[in-house]
């Protein structure tokens, strides 16, 4: 059964409206293009409270007097104000894991969607008369208000977690007898070759100065091996 002949059955068995009543009303709704709770409402046939209370039994959803509840005006100062007015809801509180909204109607899914992103919470609908929600969206939700502005939370940065270097291990005798060799190897070629250089391209002068030129061709050949020494260390 839909929910339009849920409450038509709601609204004759409970006598809120006769039969002759209901066929009008379901033509106007239907020529104006409402449900048939706003025409009833509209035609003024029955008192808001009970046209309302029949409306949410045929959607199985409570009814609510708002001056039987108590609103959480933290809750409610999370909703931007316009989004409330437009919609038509306030929120009360929450029950049971769910964020109340008092409504003449069920939102769309969209609006129930945003607001979950909200609360981070679903919303279930509760009924009320629309004078009793226009006053309370007056009340909480007044057009100088000021809108909510979404704050965006930056990521929190990820720690970086440094590496340990890993242990070197000890090298063994085959690993320190090829590194001395080598060593030895790179200061005889580089002292070779200074010596060779020298003798070859530097004045004469300088080549007959003997003892500081190999002084210095045994320092220059201790740095090139020094090098070495450290390159093949691991």
């Amino acid at each position: 059964m839909s929910e339009q002949r849920k409450l038509e059955t709601i609204l004759l068995a409970n006598k809120i409206v006769s039969g002759e009543q209901l066929n009008q009303i379901v033509s106007y709704a239907h020529a104006v293009g409402i449900d048939l709770c706003e025409a009833v409402l509209q035609k003024k046939v029955a008192p808001p409270e009970a046209v309302m209370m029949a409306y949410a039994e045929s959607l199985g959803l409570p009814f609510v007097h708002f001056d039987d509840l108590s609103v959480d005006e933290e809750i409610a100062a999370q909703v931007d104000p316009m989004t409330a007015r437009r919609c038509s809801f306030v929120p009360i509180s929450i029950d049971q894991g769910h964020v109340l909204l008092a409504t003449t109607k069920p939102v769309l899914p969209d609006v129930a969607d945003e607001l979950r992103m909200v609360f981070d919470l679903p919303v279930r609908c509760v009924i009320c008369t629309p004078a009793e929600l226009s006053a309370a969206i007056v009340k909480y939700f007044p057009r100088d208000a000021a809108r909510v502005t979404k704050v965006e939370r930056s990521p929190e940065p990820v720690p970086v977690v440094k590496e340990k270097p890993k242990p070197v291990e000890p090298m063994n005798d085959g690993e320190k007898k090829d590194r001395i060799w080598k060593t030895i190897i790179t200061f005889n070629f580089t002292f070779a070759f200074l010596v060779f250089f020298s003798s070859t391209c530097l004045p004469k002068g300088l080549v007959n100065s003997t003892p500081l030129l190999l002084v210095v061709c045994v320092i220059v050949s201790g740095v090139a091996a020094g090098i070495a020494w450290k390159t093949l260390s691991r």
